[in-house]
């Protein structure tokens, strides 16, 4: 006995249309554009915009903390402009770092794990490299999101604050701009420093530690500790070589380079105290940045 075929009903409401090939008519931007949307994302996800309400709070906080010190030091500066005496002593763009500077650690913790934890935790490092993007492409992305982001925290309040302190200057706003000319290139070098330093020790922990939270403490722990090694050691040991300790005060050498670069004398820093000079503290900020490249890099070849 064989079986009959059946016949396949045919719906007679299904229509073919034929439309024909049709190719892809917009924009081809290859890996540059994969890396542009990548730095577009991660400045998004730092700020939390296009996220849910509480996404936005800690970073706009921060934010908002960082403008509101700008704006009180500007106050202060119109409220002292007639007595010139104590105006020589308020905080200006180089003393501004002291300032703005601990509230951009606290936000360096918040972005860059951000930025590196949740692609690697939640498996979708395989989704980018399956289009045409290779893995340093990818941290080259990543990488300039953090500058990015960092450096916008920084260089937008100085520069209003800089704005502002003309404003309330007895020279006058244009003549007060024209004398200051040199905060156009000292600001955003030191700013680098500082993002260097705490972009790569944050980074290198970030790149190995599961959990956005975890790698936020204990990057915001390892910069204390390494600064309260570093005292111990210089203050508590005779040997020839306590002195190099003072180096591993990481946080210390952006302001080290900063009294440098702005010509001021702020604090006895734990390098220069052991008697490094500003460039071994530029140098070291440079060997952070490599030493992260090489392990972050490390790391994210050994995941894929």
């Amino acid at each position: 006995m064989t079986d009959q075929p059946r016949a396949v009903e045919s719906s007679p409401d299904a229509i073919i249309v034929d439309r024909g090939y049709r190719k892809y008519e917009g924009l081809r931007t290859g890996p540059r554009g994969t890396m542009l949307a990548i730095v577009k994302d991660g400045f998004r996800r730092v700020t939390g915009l296009r996220r849910k309400a509480r996404r936005k709070v800690l970073p706009w906080f921060l934010i908002i903390l960082a403008l509101t010190t700008m704006v009180i030091l500007v106050g202060i500066h119109w409220a002292t402009s007639n007595t010139p005496a104590d105006l020589a002593n308020l905080p200006k763009n180089g003393e501004y770092f002291d300032i703005i500077s601990v509230i951009a650690l606290l936000f360096s913790a918040l972005a860059i794990p951000e930025l590196l934890v949740p692609d690697r935790s939640q498996g979708t490092l395989n989704v980018y490299f399956s289009r045409p993007l290779t893995v340093d492409r990818y941290l080259a992305a990543k990488a300039l999101a953090i500058v990015t982001v960092l450096m916008t925290f920084y260089l937008v309040p100085q520069f209003l604050f800089h704005l502002g302190l003309a404003a309330v200057s007895n020279e006058g706003f244009l003549s007060y701009l024209g004398g200051n000319l040199d905060v156009l290139w000292k600001v955003p070098t030191v700013a680098l420093v500082y993002v260097a330093v705490h972009g790569a020790v944050a980074s290198t922990i970030a790149a190995f530690l599961p959990r956005v939270g975890a790698a936020a403490g204990v990057f915001l722990g390892s910069m204390l500790i390494f600064n309260l090694i570093a005292a111990f050691f210089q203050g508590a040991t005779d040997f020839p070589g306590a002195r190099y300790a003072s180096l591993f005060a990481f946080e210390q050498h952006p302001r080290v380079v900063r009294d440098w670069i702005f010509g001021i004398d702020t604090v006895d820093y734990l390098p220069t105290r052991a008697g490094f000079e500003p460039g071994v503290s530029l140098a070291m900020a440079a060997l952070l940045v490599l030493i992260a490249a090489i392990a972050v890099r490390w790391q994210y070849r050994r995941s894929v």
